[in-house]
């Protein structure tokens, strides 16, 4: 299709042009269920971003999301003509250096430095989780209402049980509020994990006796998290060969 691709917060956006030829996939909803279709688009809030435009390819008119105020924000892709989420940053070298730094830091230090480095590495996890829930989700801004969404996933439960042996808890200082990690209920967990994140990005939370959680927390939820994307990447590729067949 005619067209060139740009980015804004790791999502691409579609500039329409006459002069330039774009990837991409004609997609053809089932019949009888396209009005579930268009509604699980529209659930997503494609409107924070896009606006609906129709395209030619191939003489067949198909609607498609544009991008709004696409050249505001945004930067050129890499390949200007193709977007794989697949090979964002933040789901490939990010968890690479996460699984480095865990290896760097895997014993305490007085110095407390290995437990910063761990919590450093804690957030850039969940700035990775944060975007994967966005992608899938919503495109809107209720954060934690995205994440949230994450524990319905089976691939989540059952990576939960593979990588989480025994539970413990943690504590929000403002309320005393208690969050259970249990590998036998994935919206307590993921809510735990959360914890875990909100604590360490606020002052005063980082005290020696935190290692053990942030560095247990980030081992389990690295692990999981990559089977999350091998999964949902997986049904990607599944797609594909469906569509190409």
């Amino acid at each position: 299709m005619q067209g060139i691709l740009r980015e804004r917060d790791a999502l691409p956006l579609l500039v329409l042009d006459d002069s330039n030829k774009i990837k991409g996939y004609l997609l053809h909803f089932q019949y009888g269920a396209e009005r579930d279709a268009y509604k699980r688009i529209i659930d997503i809030e494609p409107d924070k971003v896009y606006r609906w435009g129709v395209v030619s390819i191939g003489g067949i008119q198909a609607n498609t999301l544009v991008g709004k105020s696409p050249l505001r924000g945004s930067s050129d892709l890499e390949h200007w003509d193709e977007w794989d989420g697949r090979s964002d940053p933040y789901f490939n070298e990010a968890l690479d250096e996460i699984e480095n730094i865990l290896m760097d830091n895997s014993i305490y230090n007085s110095d407390c430095r290995p437990l910063f480095r761990l919590q450093m590495a804690y957030s850039l996890l969940w700035s990775a989780i944060e975007r994967y829930a966005s992608l899938k989700f919503s495109l809107g801004d209720e954060v934690y209402k995205k994440v949230l969404q994450i524990a319905n996933e089976e691939q989540f439960r059952v990576a939960l049980k593979q990588n989480v042996i025994i539970s413990r808890n943690v504590i929000r200082t403002s309320d005393l509020q208690k969050y259970t990690l249990d590998p036998k209920d994935p919206k307590k967990s993921i809510k735990y994990y959360y914890q875990v994140r909100s604590n360490i990005t606020h002052r005063g939370k980082a005290v020696i006796r935190d290692y053990d959680t942030v560095k247990s927390s980030l081992e389990e939820l690295l692990a999981i998290f990559r089977a999350l994307l091998a999964n949902s990447f997986k049904r990607g590729e599944s797609d594909e060969a469906s569509t190409d067949n």
